[in-house]
């Protein structure tokens, strides 16, 4: 299908009683950044593997590049599945491991990976037992980010890499994207960090889809209103509101809708003090437990 990376119909995977993905239907865009969202335990792991044919969903339908990369060969080679350690034997080469990806991968470009590798500092002479967790971190991106695949997905693949470093990760990533583009899902849980370079984020919680949108609509999708707890409760009746908290002075409330728009103007109106929520605080206050009293249950005799 023109336009779309992977589509994903009704997708579900249990192991045993456990329901890892529950009903996970949605079309990723082809050629976008895409931040795949979640706590642990949310499924973005599970999805992923589904994805590249490494896991076995139990029902629905996966269709990657428009083919089932199960049954088709030339399809799986357009998909990579990476993450911060992938199961390689501690006494390989980095340089074997080149050539198993330059083997594997019809569009690797193994100049581009070892300039990757010595910008990173990292010999090719070394073994995997001698790498920190930083250094196969920064291994494993170089060869997913050089096999240049229309699907890529980088589970976690940031673990260990220290700031300057990960800095460089994301301008490399951004500036490949632009001179090749291709569907690049990242999940992280460090959102805040990776925002600037994402085209487009799916959330998960719980093995479900909350929603899947482009940046700049979840960067108006909620507002937080302040004030004293009779304001707050007064002005969100009747209204869309995703959770209120109480705070040690005052209260707060999340609606929905945008900073700028018709209800948050409202809510200055009313004396609230009215704020932008940025994408990662939306992730939390849309998955958060609604009661927001699981904190107060540990001090309960």
């Amino acid at each position: 299908m023109e336009g779309i990376a992977i589509q994903m119909d009704a997708v579900r995977k249990e192991y045993r009683k456990n329901i890892a993905l529950d009903g996970i239907t949605v079309n990723l865009h082809e050629n976008c950044i895409i931040g795949l969202i979640g706590a642990n335990g949310s499924g973005k792991t599970t999805l992923m593997k589904i994805c590249a044919g490494l896991e076995e969903k139990s029902s629905g339908e996966v269709l990657v590049c428009g083919a089932d990369i199960t049954k088709d060969i030339s399809a799986s080679e357009e998909v990579i599945y990476s993450m911060h350690d992938l199961p390689v034997g501690k006494s390989y080469r980095i340089s074997e491991i080149l050539k198993f990806y330059d083997i594997t991968y019809p569009h690797f470009d193994l100049v581009f990976c070892k300039k990757m590798l010595e910008l990173f500092g990292i010999s090719l002479k070394k073994t995997c037992r001698t790498l920190s967790q930083g250094q196969k971190s920064l291994v494993h991106f170089s060869c997913a980010a050089a096999a240049r695949c229309r699907v890529t997905l980088l589970d976690e693949p940031f673990i260990g890499i220290d700031i300057e470093k990960r800095k460089m990760v994301y301008e490399i990533l951004l500036r490949d994207f632009m001179e090749h583009p291709r569907a690049i899902i990242i999940s992280s849980h460090n959102l805040s960090e990776i925002e600037g370079i994402l085209s487009e984020m799916l959330l998960l919680h719980r093995g479900k889809m909350v929603f899947y949108q482009d940046m700049d609509t979840v960067r108006e999708m909620l507002f937080r209103a302040d004030g004293s707890k009779e304001e707050v409760m007064g002005f969100v009746e009747g209204k869309e509101t995703v959770c209120t908290r109480e705070k040690e002075i005052g209260c707060y409330a999340v609606l929905k809708g945008s900073v700028s728009g018709k209800t948050a103007q409202e809510a200055k109106a009313a004396g609230l003090s009215v704020s932008a929520v940025s994408p990662e605080d939306a992730s939390v206050y849309l998955t958060m437990p609604e009661e927001g009293k699981e904190l107060e249950s540990l001090w309960e005799n």
